[in-house]
């Protein structure tokens, strides 16, 4: 905030400001708490096993698309961002009781305890939806016996994964296409390429939704207790994961916080007679945000409707009126 000569730079205005809006507002934003009802679930242990392998074995598609943990789970991330719709981060043995939906872009390792946790949120009514190389190992990174998914998630996912027809991890993922059927709940007959990992998959009591060019079992829908299990056999493109975000708000399992196509990040919280909404533009460029309605926002103290305009690395909290 200073520089070496003790003089005050922009940074010490920008951070006199905030602080100042804090001392403001932060009785009201303490009361409140980041609500969503989509949970997206992580491990460092998974995400270390997974990157130790793609390091090696796997390091020639590294040429042609992030597979590392951090990439997989982004194509997830980055699909709810875009669509507004907020996510936690949880450990997988977070209690998911508060969450319509559980996401899993890289469930490699297993262990009795998360298999069982997984299993009983989808027989409550849970919705699960895994990505590719599921359940394959235990907490020792050692590979199952069971066919995948392990653990016992074949039955809660109605499939297992077929025999790989190659090895992979020796040159270029090859080049495939993901067609959904015409009993698929969404994106019916669109095709989409497939940009990381893949399995074929055997349906056993789940329905085929997806396929591979060469007809193969793409992605897996299996209804289970109250619940729903979804194993997808590939990562295709970011549309594809928008068309499914998008599927679950209108089967009423999520919603978006704010209804916009702006570039900025979107999140509620609510709590003490409040309902939050926080938007902020990350960009260095100005987004504008058409709001629907009258809200009032708290950092300017003033009601705001129609276009509003946030400056780049600029931040708006808005309450709804009426």
């Amino acid at each position: 905030m200073l520089d070496h000569q003790a003089r005050k730079d922009g940074t010490y205005d920008e951070t006199a400001q905030v602080f100042g809006e804090l001392t403001r507002l932060s009785e009201m934003i303490d009361a409140t708490r980041f609500v969503a009802s989509v949970a997206m679930l992580y491990s460092e242990d998974m995400g270390w096993a997974w990157n130790k392998i793609v390091s090696t074995r796997l390091r020639p598609m590294l040429d042609s698309v992030d597979i590392s943990n951090q990439g997989r789970m982004m194509r997830w991330y980055q699909a709810f961002f875009r669509e507004k719709v907020s996510l936690d981060i949880l450990d997988p043995l977070r209690d998911l009781s508060g969450y319509s939906v559980a996401v899993v872009p890289n469930l490699y390792l297993i262990t009795p305890e998360i298999a069982a946790h997984l299993e009983s949120y989808v027989r409550q009514g849970g919705w699960l939806l895994v990505g590719p190389k599921a359940a394959l190992k235990n907490w020792n990174n050692v590979f199952l016996t069971d066919v995948p998914p392990g653990g016992g998630l074949a039955q809660v996912f109605g499939a297992t994964v077929k025999r790989a027809p190659f090895r992979m991890g020796y040159g270029a993922l090859p080049q495939m296409t993901v067609s959904m059927q015409k009993t698929a709940p969404f994106g019916t007959r669109m095709t989409f390429g497939n940009e990381g990992v893949f399995d074929y998959l055997e349906p056993a009591g789940a329905t085929s939704i997806a396929c591979f060019a060469n007809g193969e079992t793409a992605i897996s829908l299996n209804r289970y207790g109250q619940g729903l299990a979804m194993y997808l056999g590939c990562e295709p493109e970011e549309s594809f994961y928008r068309e499914l975000v998008r599927w679950l708000v209108r089967e009423g399992r999520t919603a978006p916080v704010l209804n916009t196509d702006a570039d900025v990040e979107v999140t509620l919280r609510s709590g003490g007679g409040h309902d939050l909404i926080f938007v902020l533009n990350h960009n260095q460029e100005t987004e504008k945000v058409e709001l629907e309605g009258t809200y009032h926002e708290w950092i300017s103290d003033q009601a705001v409707s129609g276009t509003l305009s946030i400056e780049g690395q600029g931040v708006r909290i808005l309450e709804r009126l009426g």
